[in-house]
């Protein structure tokens, strides 16, 4: 098992603003003004979700709550046997809606399990409407049981049919409402954490419109030792717009569970690791 990603390892929107790691093109068309304390709280990263140390992680999970493929499957196979356990009195969870587990033998403390919309089968507007509660409600639950930190995935948008592009910007949208309502004063950070690259880079193009940078005398100063530790692990922006991966064929698709909303794949014989987001 890989070690766990430790909170202190993972870069605020403060420092790649400061690193220059982000582009800022879309600062230029920002719909709220800067703020620094929520660009100290917020985190795009690109990873396994299992492997983070935040007090929770998302899981993109079913209406069965019982498990699935691609990251809902990982997550239960890193939590171990207890999760399914857990998740079986619950009763299920509607679309749009969420519930909280302990995460076990998951380096996190809890798992919030969001079920995502099925965009193919509902309209734009009720899509984005039960894609936005999911991120609402998983920050609500959050903070009522006081946790600090929480890890999302790109919930719904893989074989639920989201738009990759419109789901950023709806929940980017979300989280801005959700802090500057003064919801979310103790939450210490909120991550994005997307497995494939096309969504990161997609975070990367679009994060400054929601949570543009600050700029204050000083920027320019020499970045502290543990910055640049961190600086260090970090990719360079991307310069290319995403491309989407290779879509598996129809008839691949026809095997897997209309419930599942990822693909897992045995990495090593070790655990299940996700293929893709949501």
């Amino acid at each position: 098992m890989a070690s766990a990603i430790q909170l202190d390892e993972i870069p605020t929107l403060s420092l790649l603003y400061k690193l220059d790691r982000l582009p800022l093109h879309s600062a230029a068309d920002a719909l709220h003004p800067p703020n620094a304390t929520h660009n100290d709280k917020i985190s795009i990263i690109k990873g396994d979700i299992t492997e983070l140390a935040t007090d929770a992680i998302v899981n993109a999970a079913n209406e069965s709550l019982l498990g699935g493929g691609g990251v809902d499957g990982a997550i239960h196979a890193a939590a171990g046997p207890d999760l399914v356990d857990a998740c079986r009195p619950l009763g299920g969870c509607e679309a749009g809606e969420a519930k909280i587990t302990d995460g076990f033998e998951l380096p996190s403390k809890k798992v919030i399990h969001a079920v995502g919309p099925r965009a193919y089968a509902l309209s734009e507007e009720e899509a984005e409407r039960k894609l936005k509660s999911c991120y609402r409600v998983g920050l609500e639950l959050a903070v009522e049981h006081g946790l600090k930190s929480v890890a999302f995935p790109a919930i719904s948008t893989g074989v639920f049919g989201y738009n990759n592009l419109k789901a950023c910007n709806d929940v980017l949208a979300e989280v801005r409402e959700f802090l500057d309502g003064g919801k979310g004063e103790q939450l210490e950070r909120i991550v994005f954490c997307n497995f494939l690259q096309k969504d990161q880079d997609i975070y990367y193009r679009v994060v400054a419109k929601y949570f543009p940078p600050v700029v204050e005398a000083g920027d320019a100063d020499k970045t502290s030792t543990n910055e640049a530790d961190i600086a260090a692990k970090l990719p360079d922006p991307p310069t290319t717009e995403p491309k989407d991966p290779e879509e598996p064929s129809s008839k691949k698709q026809k095997t897997e569970s209309a419930d599942e909303d990822f693909v897992v794949v045995d990495k090593d014989g070790a655990k299940g690791v996700p293929k893709g987001e949501l």
